[in-house]
């Protein structure tokens, strides 16, 4: 039985030590599972011959070597009044596109050039914005607006303060670029405003991409070169400049180098935006972009002064306003000056100007008169002295050449436009007696760069009929300037 008692005893010990195995001895529940091993199998991929991982992405960025031009336009100012001072670039003021459209030049209108400008290795890589524009002459086959260029700016006999300009914006220092001019140097044609960059975000996305809105502000002068386009009554042909969404489009694209090219009009101002960059990681050789558009110029016209010429003589002789005329001369009374005169013009255009006298009225009895036939005139380009006549030459043509009354009809020959100034001055040349050459602004004999030949001073002479009543006579002069428009 000892025996027995024992074996019974180490069985119930197994049979303990196996029911461990199932007892949670944390709490008061026994679970009991089967005694197997298990695996887990992925349902999409188990007794499947096909895997799928969709979360990563092969990005290909694709950078233009060259600047990227989106958009651009030409715009006045319309709500400011100011002459001196420019306006502001910001909000405050009204812009509206003239691109393609005709402008005024009464030196108080101001201008500006705004464009898109995206550069794909960085700002630090754009080098220059080169602003230049010129006056086409009725052709349009020059499109170079650079400095080195001999065409557009630099075409031969488009080389004047008023027939071209250029601006530019530098870049190649490690602070902010500056705006400046080039040419016009004088400051009076041709004046710069502000300018301004605002750093916008490319809607393209590439990450190293700085994008710029840039605005260069300038004011024309009175002379600014006419440019009637194909006609002030006319539809001008205009391109259209889009761009959504960060995609430029119009009749002028060139979406293969981010350009733009609209020159469609003759007679008109050409302007050429030219982009220029460094060739950052492209082997450090440059590359460019342009926009190229037009505008169109209103004539102006103007007589801004005259000045008032004097006679002393008696009947039966010749007396004239030149400082050699016996009573002009100190010995005989007078004060041995010069009384010829100037007229002072303004034109954008080629121009005539004429001048016309009635005949003189006697200040105390009207009743006498001086008849105009009497009265000579030679002065500007008139080098010879010419008197008018009641039926034939009824005005005389101190710039231009013509007959009759000087209407359109009658115009034979234009004085061709000034290069330079702001203004016309009849006194060029100084071989006048008693008088110095006159020039508008800061020119003189050497820099005025006119087409025509040299002015003179404008001398009156009268051939006193014997027998003519004393007394002062009087008679209003008609100055005519005309601008030739198309």
């Amino acid at each position: 039985m000892g025996e027995n008692k024992r074996k019974i005893l180490s069985t119930l010990v197994v049979v303990a030590l196996v029911l461990t195995m199932f007892v949670n001895i944390s709490g008061n529940i026994v679970n009991f599972k089967p005694f197997v091993m298990t695996t887990r199998a992925d349902s999409n991929c188990a007794n499947n011959n096909t895997g799928w991982h969709n979360s990563t992405t092969l990005n290909v960025t694709i950078e233009a070597p060259w600047p990227r031009i989106s958009w651009y336009d030409f715009q006045i100012c319309t709500s400011y009044t100011g002459s001196d001072l420019p306006p502001s670039n910001g909000t405050g003021e009204t812009w509206i596109s003239r691109r393609n459209a005709m402008c005024e030049v009464d030196n108080e209108t101001w201008y500006r050039f705004v464009i898109n400008v995206s550069s794909d290795q960085g700002w630090d890589n754009i080098e220059w914005v080169n602003v230049s524009g010129w006056q086409d002459q009725g052709f349009d086959v020059d499109v170079d607006g650079s400095l080195e260029g001999t065409g557009g700016y630099n075409r031969t006999n488009n080389q004047g303060a008023n027939r071209n300009f250029f601006m530019y914006y530098d870049n190649r220092t490690d602070t902010n670029g500056f705006f400046n001019i080039t040419y016009p140097a004088s400051g009076y044609e041709f004046t710069i405003g502000n300018y301004t960059e605002d750093d916008v975000t490319d809607p393209l996305g590439i990450t190293a991409t700085e994008t710029m809105n840039m605005t260069f502000m300038f004011k024309p002068s009175f002379q600014f070169r006419y440019a009637s386009g194909p006609g002030e009554g006319q539809s001008w042909v205009n391109d259209t400049v889009n761009c959504t969404s960060g995609f430029p489009s119009g009749d002028g694209y060139d979406s293969t180098r981010n350009c733009w090219s609209s020159f469609d009009n003759l007679w008109s101002w050409n302007f050429n935006i030219t982009v220029k960059n460094k060739g950052e990681r492209w082997g450090d050789t440059p590359y460019i972009s342009w926009a190229r558009d037009e505008f169109g110029v209103y004539s102006y016209t103007e007589i801004i002064s005259a000045g008032w010429p004097v006679i002393e003589g008696a009947p039966g002789s010749v007396y004239s306003t030149n400082s050699s005329s016996h009573f002009n001369q100190v010995a005989y009374g007078g004060d041995g000056n010069s009384h010829n005169i100037t007229v002072r013009t303004r034109s954008n255009g080629n121009y005539t100007l004429t001048v016309n006298i009635s005949d003189l009225t006697h200040a105390a009895n009207p009743s006498f008169t001086l008849d105009n036939k009497t009265i000579y005139v030679r002065g500007g380009n008139l080098t010879s002295q010419f008197n008018y006549s009641d039926g034939g030459q009824a005005v005389v043509y101190l710039y231009g050449s013509g007959s009759g009354d000087g209407n359109l009809s009658g115009i034979t020959g234009w004085q061709s436009h000034e290069h330079n100034g702001t203004s016309k001055y009849a006194g060029e040349t100084a071989d006048d007696t008693g008088l110095a050459a006159t020039y508008p602004n800061f020119y003189n004999a050497t820099t005025y760069d006119s087409d025509n030949s040299a002015s003179h001073w404008i001398e009156y002479t009268c051939n006193i009929p014997l027998g003519q009543q004393t007394g002062i006579y009087r008679g209003t002069l008609y100055y005519r300037l005309r601008t030739q428009t198309h």
